[in-house]
């Protein structure tokens, strides 16, 4: 499945969902991780509206299953849930490679549900299963 990070440095989630200027994008499953590829937002544009601009970061990461952020608002939110994408929140300055390695552990040691169900859903299984 593809993870993605609201990371502006590419190392760390270091800026809010409605800020930042790029994804970093990874394929995460039971045999690792690795890095993809970063997708920058292109320029914006005065006039586009809030709503568009969260939309358009959607668009961005559509095919991810997993966005890890460091905040996101309630509009935004609503947005990403409303894609299909599994919302997670960690702290500014979170390094990105430990957060893959502790999903890592979990699927290794109790997987939760909702990352079982979101593996099954990046490998295209269980597409139904994307509301938890």
């Amino acid at each position: 499945m593809k993870i993605a990070f609201a990371s502006n440095e590419g190392r760390a989630l270091d800026c809010h969902f409605g800020q930042c200027t790029s994804f970093a994008i990874f394929d995460f499953g039971e045999k690792g991780y690795r890095l993809l590829e970063t997708r920058p937002l292109p320029a914006p544009q005065p006039e586009t509206e809030e709503c568009d601009k969260f939309q358009q970061r959607v668009d961005l990461i559509q095919d991810c299953t997993v966005l890890f952020v460091v905040k996101i608002g309630g509009d935004a939110t609503k947005t990403v849930l409303k894609a299909g994408i599994i919302l997670l929140q960690s702290e500014q300055g979170s390094e990105i490679i430990p957060q893959l390695e502790q999903l890592g552990r979990m699927l290794k040691e109790r997987p939760p549900l909702w990352l079982v169900k979101a593996l099954k859903r990046g490998q295209g299984l269980g597409r139904a299963d994307h509301l938890l």
